[in-house]
């Protein structure tokens, strides 16, 4: 719901009791949520386990929530068809209404997205916490919006999850991370993205990437490691409106990947700040930080620690301070990363 332009909160509204089922079995857990799909307002507790399913889990009404019984990703998995092409579309969750939180589970293994946010059916106030999101063989999350009337999915919150292709290579061009059209006030903090990265002669889509007309978006305390692309805001004629890119790390030095490119890319982005970021890229693109087109305006770029440089093109307008580009990785990464992220360390 928009109002004015920014986002009417969850607490302004009154709360129905929360109804809550416990499942232990993919079956169960179809049921609860048919169930809850009734009249929503159900937290559906799944106790450890492997769900194996082979049709979308649809939520369809507000106040629905998947949360694992300790909380831990590692011991309740949600397994979707398999990282493969199909005729049909077949995510493992697609979420068509408001206030659905999703907390402490691992999805793996869809033909499609892992899952997907409809914003066109207002899904706002969506919440990804504590999860692994892995082997989707399209973008692991989808946030869509009809670019027609502008409605999306607004007030958007994924903290603590990690979004990984554990070949540490995906099985196609046509793949990412976070993918999101249209929303406003979303808040993308400490999470971990590897191995978004195309096999093909096609660059991958970014780890991160907020466009078609987003707005006031936060991105900060990420960790992006080995992916062809780090974080976006906006595409050419599908901008992006303000918002905050902070203390991330961004790392890539796996020269198996035929795509590897920037880690920053402003295209089109309006009133972004781009501060305190931390970027060493081993392979051979030589920018850290791009931003992009005359539409890109009133940028902030400061404080930034890179080993490559930080690159106007296309006409894009910024304003650069206090950023650091230096060739000795001791001074971008700590020796615990360098180790985290297998560099050599030289005595």
């Amino acid at each position: 719901m928009r109002i004015c332009g920014s986002i009417a909160y969850a607490q302004n509204f009154p709360l129905a009791s929360q109804q809550k089922i416990s499942v232990s079995t993919a079956a169960e857990l179809l049921a609860a949520i048919k169930r809850a799909n009734k009249s929503g307002h159900v937290e559906i507790t799944l106790q450890n386990g492997r769900y194996e399913t082979g049709q979308t889990l649809q939520i369809l009404k507000p106040h629905i929530s998947l949360i694992s019984a300790n909380k831990d990703p590692k011991t309740t998995q949600i397994i979707g068809k398999g990282m493969r092409k199909t005729k049909g579309v077949d995510n493992i969750i697609r979420v068509a209404a408001p206030y659905f939180t999703l907390d402490g589970i691992t999805l793996e293994q869809s033909p499609n997205h892992i899952i997907q946010i409809a914003g066109e059916a207002n899904a706002d106030f969506p919440i990804l916490r504590n999860c692994i999101i892995k082997d989707g063989y399209e973008q692991l999350v989808k946030v869509s919006y009809n670019r027609n009337t502008g409605i999306a999915s607004d007030g958007g919150l994924v903290e603590n999850c990690q979004f990984v292709y554990t070949a540490g290579i995906g099985p196609q061009y046509y793949i990412g991370g976070i993918d999101a059209h249209g929303g406003q006030d979303w808040i993308v903090r400490n999470n971990y993205f590897s191995g978004i990265a195309s096999p093909e002669n096609k660059i991958a889509e970014h780890a991160i990437h907020f466009w078609n007309n987003t707005q006031n978006i936060t991105v900060t305390n990420n960790i992006i490691y080995n992916c062809d692309r780090g974080i976006g805001f906006g595409m050419p004629k599908r901008p992006n409106f303000g918002g905050l890119i902070e203390n991330n790390l961004i790392v890539h030095n796996h020269h198996g990947h035929p795509n590897a490119d920037t880690g920053i890319i402003l295209e089109e982005s309006q009133g972004t700040q781009v501060i305190n970021n931390r970027i060493y890229l081993a392979h051979s693109y030589p920018n850290s930080i791009e931003y992009r087109f005359a539409e890109s305006t009133n940028i902030k770029i400061e404080n930034n620690l890179s080993n490559k440089k930080i690159a106007q093109r296309n006409g894009g307008q910024a304003t650069l301070k206090d950023n650091i580009h230096s060739s000795d990785i001791s001074r971008i990464l700590t020796m615990h990363e360098q180790q985290q992220f297998g560099f050599d360390i030289k005595q």
